[in-house]
């Protein structure tokens, strides 16, 4: 007989958020979307809900902690991913006046023209050439430049100058990025393929410009960087583990407890019990049918005992006297 399994929602969240990042980074990989709050968190969200349906589809409910808790959690990465889907259709930015043009072997473009989907694409073993121009002087001025994922900051360069000419024009130019590449990997944790969001900003005491734009660094095949096998061989696990949760969703019920044992024993004691009394009894018989023979057997050597001294006793009467005979 077969009987439902518990749900699992813990498993099955946990299965889906795995799930949906490893899917994010794949897409992010491929240069399809960067990996913004929408991809990153509304993946995980969104498959971590559909983690938690198929770990309880077809199975015996839990406690209502673990079955809302569960549910509140999905929803919640889910609606905070949602919240970039106001930034979809963004373009890149560039605030204070000033202006940013760039040229790689692939593309060119300026930095306010990039979107996510169409992003200023970059051969990562190529060169790349750029100029910017600022409407004023920087001055002893700071810069940074951001990787942004997941709607977070993260810094992968910075530097300043002094600027002691007072020019608004920068230029610059490298001719093989692969050693850049390889500095943004080691600041991001990841290797540097696909879309990303690149924002950084300059200062100069009051002054300064800040902005955002969108690039791809262009893959050669399919998951060619090393995180996008990696992610594609998690994902292909978690769903895997999901498919099992989904499906395996009886198990055999345990046997119910064997009591006609116990009860053949009983009998069996009973039976034993009553012919040990039974023969208890029997003993106790022979011992008194033993006394009661022994009592019989000492009356009759008493009185067999008492025989002869009767006849000795008739004897002597029957003789004569010795007077008589003389």
């Amino acid at each position: 007989m077969k009987v439902k399994k518990a749900a699992r929602p813990w498993s099955g969240l946990f299965l889906g958020v795995i799930l949906g990042l490893a899917l994010a980074v794949i897409l992010q990989q491929q240069g399809v979307w960067p990996l913004d709050k929408l991809l990153l968190f509304g993946m995980a969200g969104l498959f971590g809900l559909i983690g938690i349906l198929l770990s309880g589809a077809g199975r015996e409910r839990v406690g209502a902690f673990s079955s809302i808790l569960t549910l509140l959690l999905a929803v919640g990465l889910l609606a905070y991913g949602a919240t970039g889907l106001l930034d979809t259709g963004e373009t890149g930015q560039l605030n204070g006046g000033c202006q940013v043009q760039a040229q790689s072997d692939v593309d060119s473009t300026t930095v306010t023209d990039t979107s996510r989907g169409d992003p200023f694409d970059i051969d990562p073993n190529g060169g790349l050439s750029w100029q910017a121009r600022s409407p004023v002087a920087f001055m002893d001025h700071t810069w940074r430049i951001y990787v942004e994922i997941g709607g977070f900051k993260i810094l992968i360069d910075e530097g300043g100058d002094p600027n002691e000419g007072e020019s608004q024009v920068s230029t610059g130019a490298e001719p093989d990025l692969t050693a850049y590449v390889q500095t943004v990997t080691n600041a991001t944790g990841q290797e540097i393929r696909g879309t990303f969001i690149v924002s950084g900003d300059i200062t100069a005491g009051g002054a300064g410009c800040d902005g955002f734009g969108f690039v791809r660094l262009t893959s050669d095949s399919f998951l060619e960087s090393s995180i996008a096998k990696i992610a594609a061989v998690i994902a292909a696990i978690a769903l895997l583990l999901l498919l099992l949760l989904a499906f395996n969703r009886y198990r055999d019920a345990e046997p119910a407890p064997d009591t006609s044992s116990g009860e053949a024993r009983d009998d069996g004691g009973a039976a034993t019990g009553a012919a040990g009394a039974a023969g208890t009894a029997g003993v106790g018989d022979e011992s008194d049918n033993g006394d009661s023979d022994g009592e019989t057997a000492d009356g009759e050597g008493d009185d067999s005992a008492g025989q002869p001294e009767a006849e000795d006793n008739r004897g002597a009467e029957d003789l004569p006297e010795r007077d008589d005979l003389a």
